[in-house]
């Protein structure tokens, strides 16, 4: 039971509490009514603040999305340009084709690098033989790569070949080791003419000075496609040659018909020949895309049909045809 004391004391409390709570209101409502306008005042002030704020949020967002969607335009206007221009250039990523011709050739596929094309149907002068000579290094004075038939001369290459070139030489003899990988011609200023495996002067893959016939004489050196099954080397060139740049040039898949035919150089992308030994540089992306098949089914591939499929060249089979598009 709550004593009469107590409860006196709570009302107490309580009317006290109310009085301090009237006289705070009381000065509120005085200091407003007194200062009315200097509050109206600041509350126009802050909402204009407020109002102020929004505003440049609202324009900084606007001013970043429009950036935004000019820099996404310029951006996909840059890659549609990048596309146009790689398309018209190279029929892969990692290598680059261009049209600038430095040798002032006929044949305009002279000037895309380790992507040219030389064979009977596109055909090199003595000036550009002459031109490309001078721009080789020699292989046995830079990596110590010996020539194995002497009357060929020194061995010559291009120097971003050459290079490549000495590792897959390591590679293979590393794996395999006291054998020794040499070289059986690389460039040549002249032609041959020997018959099916020989290509007069102009005509010859050599010429490009990407090239390099090679053997491991521990197993002959005899240069017989025929011989290939007592060729461990040639054998590992072919499954391994790619991931150095170099491919196969005339894999007997594209020959075209048996060595004792007629050359059938076609516009399909035939070779017309077979040489087991004959190793010719392209780059890493387009050595992978030829022994890999990316444009031939899976099988291995031949240059002039890889050059065809990626639509660098339209006709095989005619050089004018070709460089004047």
């Amino acid at each position: 039971m709550v004593k009469p004391q107590h409860h006196r004391m709570a009302i107490s409390l309580a009317f006290l509490s109310y009085l301090h709570y009237t006289k705070i209101m009381r000065k509120i409502r005085f200091f407003i009514r007194k200062h009315l306008v200097i509050c109206i005042f600041l509350g126009i002030i802050f909402l204009a603040i407020l109002t102020l704020i929004i505003v440049l949020v609202t324009l900084s967002i606007q001013s970043g999305n429009t950036s935004t969607d000019s820099t996404q335009e310029e951006q996909i206007k840059a890659i549609s340009t990048t596309e146009i221009t790689t398309s018209q250039k190279s029929p892969t990523s990692g290598l680059s084709v261009t049209m600038s011709n430095p040798y002032n050739s006929s044949n305009c596929t002279t000037a895309w690098g380790p992507l040219m094309l030389i064979n009977p149907n596109f055909t090199v002068d003595t000036n550009f033989i002459t031109q490309r000579q001078s721009e080789l290094i020699d292989l046995t004075a830079t990596y110590g790569i010996k020539e194995g038939n002497s009357g060929n001369g020194t061995p010559m290459l291009d120097r971003e070949a050459a290079e490549h070139l000495n590792d897959m030489i390591q590679a293979y003899q590393t794996e395999n080791p006291g054998h020794t990988m040499t070289t059986r011609s690389c460039f040549r200023a002249r032609g041959t003419t020997c018959g099916r495996l020989c290509v007069a002067t102009g005509g010859s893959d050599h010429h490009s000075g990407y090239t390099c016939d090679l053997v491991d004489d521990t197993y002959g050196d005899d240069l017989d496609p025929d011989l290939l099954a007592q060729h461990p080397d040639w054998q590992w060139l072919y499954r391994n040659s790619y991931r150095f740049g170099f491919i196969d040039r005339f894999p007997e898949e594209w020959a075209g018909g048996t060595m004792n035919e007629p050359a059938n150089i076609n516009a399909e992308g035939t070779t017309g020949l077979v040489e087991t030994w004959h190793y010719r540089y392209v780059g890493i992306d387009a050595a992978t895309e030829i022994a890999t098949g990316k444009y031939n089914d899976g099988k291995y591939d031949s240059l002039e049909h890889y050059l065809k499929s990626t639509g660098v060249i339209t006709n095989l089979t005619d050089m004018k045809a070709t460089c004047l598009n």
